[in-house]
């Protein structure tokens, strides 16, 4: 079959199907092949390169009027939930043995504290290969999909004073009354203090003595932080310095170092 199609129709073609997308492009070829007639669907493959499918899928629209919907959504590559169906839940999994809650308990968002690349580690300590999982900025967006966060939570200021403030000292006031007159109970205040740098730094102090320091605070030798413990009724202290962190463990330990001495006053005062 030979048709004498001008130059000037061919690019009015193409120029109209540039600006067309999805049934409206269908719905034109279609009407194109149907002016040219018979064979003209071959004629259109061969000489303009249309497909034969979407050619034939426009002529279907064009005599039913049927639209044919498009899912684009489905096309091209498949997502990594399909071919790891477990991902997800063991995603989920790091995620949530790594995440907090909102302090202030107003939102039921969840705060992640590890990055994709400590996730991507943890994942292949499960089993799962290098090549097989994706890259670290798609587990990002695949943590924040699952409600994963990516943000540090501070710890919520508290209302400088509330409704139930009085209530709650003078509440505070009279155990703390009751403990006194209890000859059976000893009343300890235990408290952390900011961590200590220890080197020659200015601190950003003043001293009325001769005291050299560094003229930048670099490095320290050594940093300490301080955990005392103090009773009440008799003003006797007790400090201690950790190179760490003051944990449950490390205050635990320094009240079963002065348990004894506790002890021995509590015994001389309780009645035989």
């Amino acid at each position: 079959m030979k048709l004498n199609i001008t130059a000037e129709t061919r690019k009015i073609w193409e120029q109209t199907l540039a600006q067309l997308n999805g049934q409206a492009r269908r719905l034109f070829m279609a009407s194109v092949i149907v002016g040219l007639g018979r064979g003209g669907a071959a004629w259109a493959k061969r000489e303009l390169g249309w497909d034969r499918t979407t050619v034939k899928k426009g002529l279907c629209e064009l005599n039913s009027g049927v639209v044919c919907i498009d899912n684009v959504r489905l096309r091209g590559r498949k997502g990594f939930s399909l071919k790891l169906p477990q991902l997800k839940a063991d995603l989920q999994a790091i995620g949530e043995a790594s995440s907090q809650t909102d302090p202030t308990f107003r939102t039921t968002q969840l705060y992640r504290r590890l990055t994709a690349a400590e996730a991507k580690r943890q994942l292949i300590e499960r089993g799962y290969t290098e090549a097989q999982l994706p890259s670290e900025r798609s587990l990002c967006r695949m943590l924040g999909e699952l409600g994963f966060a990516p943000s540090r939570v501070a710890k919520s200021k508290p209302l400088r004073k509330i409704p139930e403030t009085d209530a709650i000292f003078d509440t505070v006031h009279r155990i703390n009354a009751e403990a006194d007159a209890d000859a059976g109970t000893i009343r300890l205040s235990i408290d952390t203090k900011t961590t200590v740098l220890i080197g020659n730094l200015s601190r950003g102090g003043k001293s009325r003595s001769e005291h050299q320091a560094l003229d930048h605070d670099l490095e320290p030798e050594a940093k300490l932080t301080p955990f005392g413990i103090h009773r009440p009724d008799t003003a006797e202290t007790w400090l201690s310095f950790t190179t760490g962190n003051a944990t449950a463990d490390f205050m635990v330990d320094r009240l079963s170092e002065i348990w004894p001495t506790l002890k021995k006053t509590v015994i001389l005062h309780i009645p035989s």
